[in-house]
């Protein structure tokens, strides 16, 4: 695959986690989009929110993800794999860029799940 203009591969990775994301902690399934979506906010705030003030949502929202707190891609080799599948990296990356790919991943992730927070979770925050 080749690369991707940015707002096209943002909605791979949107997708991506999405379909990650099946249940709940109590093993309910997760339906729904906005169920899936309200799950990993409503998760990250109970478990982070005391983060933000000291570092910002970025950055909590990074360390979180590092944590595997959502069943993402987690290993360099298919942090990398996944960027060329979702279209934010051409294939054969050289060593410098994937180096860029597999440092930056959790922050990017964390990125990409902050672009999709519901505006009322934004408001408890």
């Amino acid at each position: 695959m080749t690369k991707l203009h940015h707002t096209e591969y943002k909605k791979n990775y949107k997708k991506y986690i999405l379909d990650c994301v099946q249940l709940d902690c109590e093993e309910k399934e997760l339906k729904t989009d906005q169920e899936k979506i309200n799950y990993i906010f409503d998760r990250f705030y109970d478990e982070y929110g005391f983060m933000i003030e000291q570092v910002g949502k970025q950055k909590a929202m990074s360390e979180w993800l590092s944590g595997l707190a959502l069943p993402i891609e987690y290993y360099y080799d298919d942090i990398v794999k996944l960027a060329i599948e979702m279209g934010s990296i051409d294939e054969n990356p050289s060593d410098k860029l994937r180096n860029k790919v597999e440092q930056g991943y959790f922050d990017f992730m964390a990125n990409i799940i902050l672009g999709f927070e519901p505006e009322q979770k934004k408001e408890v925050a």
